[in-house]
């Protein structure tokens, strides 16, 4: 009897919130004011994965919110939520930039959703629930190493 033993191509080791900003440089006069036009909403991200040891990497997904009323700025959310990731040395370059830009990600992308979920509505405005993005079809722009795509607008 012959054993099927699958390889583990990652894991994630841990995730945290290494960078966070909430500006809400009109409150608490917006609270009171009657808005009756639609907030522009503007939201990015861009993702880094960066080697910090032999096989462990830092992959990072950075968001922006910019909800707006004309020049006004309702508020502003700038999230980087990382996680330390160990790789299978026996890896290709094509998988590991699959996991590193890609699967890890999907993985971390829930709980920035939720954090900024929560935040929104924590600081007094609707809560606030980014669309999903489809990590599989975001276009790699560099090699393992400094990885990075270039912020995309999801309105």
């Amino acid at each position: 009897m012959t054993e099927n033993k699958q390889v583990k191509k990652f894991d994630i080791l841990n995730q945290f919130i290494k960078d966070l900003s909430f500006e809400a440089p009109n409150s608490p006069r917006i609270f009171f004011e009657k808005i009756e036009e639609k907030p522009n909403v503007e939201v990015g991200f861009e993702i880094k994965s960066v080697g910090v040891g032999e096989n462990l990497f830092e992959v990072n997904l950075h968001l922006t919110v910019k909800h707006s009323l004309k020049e006004r700025v309702l508020y502003l959310i700038e999230l980087s939520y990382s996680a330390m990731v160990a790789i299978n040395s026996e890896n290709t370059q094509e998988e590991n930039t699959n996991i590193l830009l890609k699967q890890v990600p999907s993985y971390l992308f829930p709980f920035a959703r939720g954090i900024v979920t929560d935040l929104t509505k924590e600081s007094g405005f609707p809560p606030f629930v980014l669309a999903p993005i489809d990590f599989d079809k975001v276009e790699v722009k560099q090699e393992l190493g400094e990885q990075s795509q270039q912020p995309a607008n999801n309105n």
